[in-house]
């Protein structure tokens, strides 16, 4: 206890109260200086904590949902810091804000952070090749991201991710077996001209890979092979110049010029029917139909009709490529009918068979959510065309006839720049083909693999559609399937 009356006392108490205030300012001083740095940390050229200038003035883009409110794309920020010593080299890319604080903590004028707002794509394995892509300014430059530019309010896509993601599974397990060059599949809601799900697998190396920017469903552009049959046999039907029960003889030669076109098998041993024709894939039979109709006046102007000589839109301000009209195997009019010499993009296909089998002469598939409810307009030729379909695509498997699958294969021999010959093999299927909701496009370039003996789109493409079939199913609304009544 000390005694302020005693002299020793009171310069050992003035000796103490300065080791104590030498102590609060060194804790201040200590404050101070920390402080300093870190406002000295706070500014660029000598700041860590702001982000780039130009960074400043980015607002976010609109969010992207899918037909359920899953979010697709969004805007959000991205932490990463930099050493700017003699070059600018990023030490850590999209960090955590609380991992930035060490750094910063260690007082080292040459590590920075960046702050920067970002396109993020929570789904981006699965969505590849369709929403596009934001540049370093964070302005849309591709595809769907392109048109967000313009906007202000966010939109919902007609796709449906849950689906998209079981269709994705299933396709890629085929791809992996039969190993094609890539592979694609694409599902519409029929009544809304809705794209459901649209998924692209590039199997090829990294580096023969298509651009990102690409949309291959409007970008590229194909021969299809004998799905075009179909339009040949509509085209005959509304100029009322076949009757499904006649017969052709198509195992008598037909030529093109000097090419004698083969069918294979190369014998039907009997004349065949309309239906027969589609079911066995004749080309004579598709060819000897054609040639019932004016080239010009009656096929050609169908042909435009259903959509097959113009781009399309498929929504958000994006355009399918024009078509090509190729020449290489003769007269264009004896080639289309079975599948040669007229390419397109995958959405034309699909909306010609729109057109045909819903009756609906304005059918136009779209990536934009639509709650309108279209009906089937039946007519004479549609439901002859999807009858025959139903028909022609007759299989073993168990969901052909659960669901009433009509549709078609096509394979179209393709050469490559080496003269080595593949295959593009493609099936377009629709369902219940009484009262058609559901449409799909399955299509392989160059499968190295099959399911069967031969390389077709029956022994490819076509099981691969019941296998993705299998797995989405219970995901659609196919209330409407009456099995026993299946004639329309």
């Amino acid at each position: 206890m000390f005694n302020l009356s005693n002299e020793t006392d009171y310069k050992l108490l003035s000796k103490t109260k300065n080791y104590y205030n030498f102590f609060i300012l060194t804790i201040l001083s200590l404050f101070v200086a920390v402080f300093t740095r870190l406002i000295f940390l706070s500014f660029d050229n000598g700041n860590i904590s702001k982000p780039n200038e130009r960074d400043i003035n980015f607002k976010a883009l609109p969010t992207i949902y899918d037909l359920n409110k899953n979010i697709l794309a969004y805007s959000d920020y991205n932490y990463s810091i930099k050493n700017i010593k003699n070059k600018v080299k990023y030490l850590k890319r999209n960090i955590p804000l609380k991992d930035i604080l060490e750094p910063i903590y260690e007082g080292n004028p040459y590590i920075k952070f960046e702050k920067i707002l970002t396109r993020k794509y929570p789904h981006s394995a699965i969505t590849n090749n369709m929403i596009g892509h934001t540049n370093i300014d964070h302005k849309g430059v591709s595809l769907i991201e392109k048109y967000l530019d313009q906007k202000n309010n966010d939109i919902d896509l007609s796709l449906n991710i849950q689906i998209q993601k079981k269709i994705y599974d299933s396709l890629f397990k085929d791809t992996i077996i039969l190993n094609p060059d890539f592979s694609m599949n694409v599902l519409v809601d029929l009544s809304r001209e809705e794209i459901v799900s649209n998924v692209f697998l590039d199997n090829r190396n990294v580096e023969d890979r298509f651009d990102q920017t690409l949309l291959p469903l409007k970008d590229l552009k194909f021969d299809f092979g004998s799905v075009f049959k179909t339009f040949t046999v509509f085209s005959a039907l509304k100029n009322q110049k076949i009757d499904i029960n006649e017969y052709f003889d198509v195992d008598q030669p037909v030529y093109i010029g000097s090419k004698m076109i083969n069918d294979y098998p190369r014998n039907s041993e009997i004349p065949m029917q309309v239906g027969d024709i589609l079911k066995k894939s004749s080309n004579r039979g598709a060819i000897l139909i054609r040639r019932n109709l004016d080239c010009q006046n009656e096929f050609k102007a169908d042909l435009d009709y259903i959509g097959l000589l113009n781009s399309t839109q498929i929504g958000f301000g994006m355009t399918s490529v024009e078509p090509t009209v190729n020449n290489f195997r003769g007269r264009y009019c004896d080639n289309i009918p079975f599948g040669y010499g007229l390419s397109v993009s995958p959405i034309q296909l699909i909306n010609a068979y729109g057109k045909i089998i819903t009756g609906r002469d304005n059918f136009n598939a779209s990536f934009e959510k639509n709650e309108i409810q279209n009906k089937n307009k039946y007519n004479k030729i549609s439901n002859t065309v999807n009858k025959l379909l139903f028909y022609a695509n007759e299989t073993d498997n168990e969901l052909y006839k659960n669901f009433l699958v009509a549709g078609k294969t096509g394979t179209a021999d393709q050469i490559t720049f080496n003269d080595e010959k593949f295959q593009n093999v493609t099936y377009i299927s629709f369902f219940p083909y009484n009262n058609p909701k559901y449409l799909n496009l399955t299509f392989m370039q160059n499968p190295k693999e099959s399911y069967g003996k031969y390389m077709t789109a029956g022994n490819t493409v076509k099981p691969t559609f019941y296998n993705l079939l299998k797995e989405i199913y219970i995901y659609l609304d196919l209330s409407i399937v009456n099995t026993k009544s299946t004639d329309i």
